[in-house]
């Protein structure tokens, strides 16, 4: 009797969950689709491209949303439990609120694993694919071959390779500039080198550069100026990110690599250490976000019923205090202000503090 009791209130809530959280992605991503298409239709994409990048976008989505819809279905699916009066059935039957609530417990805390393997391997995998297609495929940007802090290697054309040597932090000094262009089959026609290079007034302008001709029967022509402008459609932000570890693209594996690298050659990573258990902390918020709409809903079971409308009411309400909450606590984290792995937690631990007060003085 109790299995047939648990599976049928696990099916139930994880309709109403996958109706919620599909609601809800569908509305996110049309109002991101039209935000963003004006800019992409500035470079000609291809529609095929643009649905490309935002299906590669939908992971991150869904465990973004995921709390939301979690909420929203457990206060919709209590509620309507209530209107039906099987909550007062089943406390008629002798269920306690604890079994009535273990369906719901026992589906957020599979969501949540299955949020904790998003944000673990397949999110970051996802963002390098949308970041390759908004960048290179849309944006017609060079594909950065390889990439590290003191070397990058780009193709900049069909038969044009630029090796720099180092780039400063803000991405506007370029050191080191050697640029080359290539003939069929593959014959070197041409070398450019530049000392530095600085982007000033939407131009990249070289200081001592010497330019070496290569010529059909082999001799080698040098010409030598103090400045000159490389034509080049890279912008500062492209250097940033090429040499920026951007944590939304790295695994929690190789995140904690990084971060153990960083301890090891002195650098500071309260970013990296507040990003990683952000991560691992926002993977559990479905659970908590159930146990707090599951909680709320029984309070009420001698109630008729609660409504969509006051539901989604809630849901939004809730939601925005724990994004407002969670976002501080990853600034103050980030900013040394509190320990990183306090900031990570502060609005998951108290949003669960709240959530096992309300069940616990359940009568």
């Amino acid at each position: 009797m109790m299995r047939k009791f648990f599976w049928y209130m696990f099916g139930t809530f994880a309709r109403n969950f996958l109706l919620c959280l599909a609601m809800v992605l569908t509305i996110y991503l049309v109002v991101d689709f039209f935000e963003k298409l004006r800019k992409f239709l500035k470079y000609d994409a291809e529609l095929s491209l643009i649905l490309s990048f935002f299906a590669y976008r939908i992971p991150e989505i869904v465990f973004l949303l995921a709390p939301l819809g979690a909420l929203m279905a457990s206060i919709l699916t209590v509620g309507g439990l209530n209107r039906t009066r099987e909550i007062t059935a089943m406390r008629s039957c002798g269920l306690s609120f604890y079994q009535i609530a273990l369906p719901f417990f026992a589906f957020g805390l599979c969501v949540s694993v299955t949020s904790l393997s998003l944000t673990a391997v397949f999110i970051p995998l996802a963002n390098i694919k949308a970041e390759y297609v908004k960048s290179v495929s849309i944006k017609q940007k060079p594909e950065a071959l390889l990439s590290d802090p003191n070397s990058i290697w780009l193709r900049v054309g069909q038969t044009q390779l630029l090796h720099i040597d180092s780039v400063e932090q803000d991405g506007t000094h370029l050191t080191g500039l050697h640029y080359y262009t290539l003939h069929e089959p593959f014959r070197l026609s041409e070398i450019m080198e530049a000392e530095s290079a600085t982007f000033s007034e939407g131009e990249w302008k070289m200081e001592k550069v010497k330019r070496r001709q290569v010529m059909g029967d082999g001799r080698v022509e040098v010409l030598e100026t103090p400045n000159d402008i490389i034509a080049l459609l890279l912008k500062p932000e492209d250097f940033q990110n090429w040499l920026s570890n951007s944590p939304q693209h790295m695994t929690l594996y190789q995140l904690h690599d990084y971060i153990e690298r960083a301890i090891q050659d002195g650098h500071n990573p309260q970013r990296y250490v507040t990003d990683y258990w952000g991560r691992v902390a926002y993977s559990m918020v479905p659970l908590v976000m159930i146990l707090l709409g599951v909680s709320m809903g029984l309070r009420g079971s001698g109630v008729r019923s609660v409504g969509v409308a006051k539901g989604l009411g809630q849901t939004l309400a809730i939601g925005f205090l724990f994004w407002a909450a969670h976002s501080v606590g990853i600034v103050l984290g980030q900013n040394g202000a509190v320990m990183p792995i306090v900031g990570s937690w502060i609005a998951t631990v108290m949003f669960l503090m709240v959530g096992a007060n309300l069940f616990l003085r359940l009568e």
